[in-house]
């Protein structure tokens, strides 16, 4: 098993808090990856922990991506500049638009399926806490690696939708305008490398090109889409035995910071199945709320 983050430089103190629950509630063979643009790169690795790989964007991204992470930075500091123009990489196949941010971290994220050699990656994003035991037999049954789907979950008046339009596209499948989709995102997601490895053969496949590229050009995409609508789509009968519609993970989807008289609530709401804590970093919550959050959860036993 290892477990896989993408993240950088704003989203450090997150990732360390992560990081340590990693090494807390993980068995110490597990490794936990971390891709991040070059420039912070010594910032993670100054963490100085025998269980953290950290990986560049450009010791992972294939030929025909090029990071441009100095520059994304420097427009992010520009008065003025909408929160839109984001130039993360360049997609040397169709420069422009330059590819975003957020795109760029999903797909760094599947291309250590080239570079870790694991039986299952485990992802979870930085603004997530591990508060039990997270093992393997969490993530795999019977050689089944677990496949979140939610089903009927993402209607026509979401973002989402747009996302499962791209991976149909993206996987030449027909795309009807169903009035639901399942559901694949979460803040802690199980995948099975031999299955990602197929789902970007499949894109290769359909684009007639690399499929980094292929993603890198569009606007709207979701990895976690992408892959459990492959593994829907094209896996075996025993691939589907272990789908499951909860996450693991406990989260906090509100878009205004978590109160400190919302803590109590929040943790009633903790599963007996829950190994994580998840409150979005863009709600900016003040860390003393998190931290009472997951001193609350921290080594709780199921009930």
């Amino acid at each position: 098993m290892a477990v896989i983050t993408p993240s950088y430089r704003p989203d450090l103190a997150g990732f360390r808090r992560l990081h340590a629950s990693v090494r807390r509630h993980t068995d110490a063979d597990v490794k936990h990856h971390v891709i991040v643009p070059g420039r912070d790169a010594a910032l993670y690795r100054d963490m100085g922990s025998d269980r953290l790989v950290v990986w560049t964007y450009q010791d992972v991204l294939p030929a025909g991506l090029t990071a441009t992470d100095r520059l994304a930075a420097a427009t992010r500091m520009v008065p003025g500049l909408p929160a839109s123009f984001n130039c993360a990489a360049i997609n040397w196949r169709r420069p422009w638009k330059p590819v975003r941010g957020w795109v760029l971290q999903q797909i760094v994220k599947m291309c250590l399926v080239d570079h870790v050699e694991a039986d299952v990656f485990v992802n979870i994003d930085s603004d997530v806490v591990l508060v039990r035991r997270l093992g393997p037999e969490h993530v795999v049954h019977g050689g089944t690696v677990r496949l979140y789907s939610r089903e009927d979950s993402i209607g026509p008046d979401m973002r989402h939708y747009q996302w499962a339009e791209t991976a149909h596209e993206l996987l030449g499948l027909p795309w009807d305008q169903a009035d639901s989709y399942p559901d694949h995102i979460a803040g802690l997601v199980s995948w099975d490398p031999r299955l990602l490895r197929a789902c970007l053969d499949r894109v290769e496949e359909v684009s007639g090109t690399s499929w980094a590229p292929a993603i890198a050009e569009r606007l709207r995409f979701s990895e976690d889409i992408l892959y459990g609508t492959y593994v829907r789509a094209f896996g075996s009968e025993p691939d589907l035995l272990f789908q499951r519609d909860t996450t693991l993970c406990h989260s906090y989807w509100e878009s205004e910071a978590m109160a400190a008289d919302q803590v109590e609530p929040f943790v009633a709401g903790f599963k007996d199945e829950d190994c994580a804590v998840h409150i979005q970093s863009n709600t900016d919550t003040d860390d003393r709320v998190f931290s009472a959050v997951i001193e609350r959860l921290s080594g709780a036993a199921p009930r």
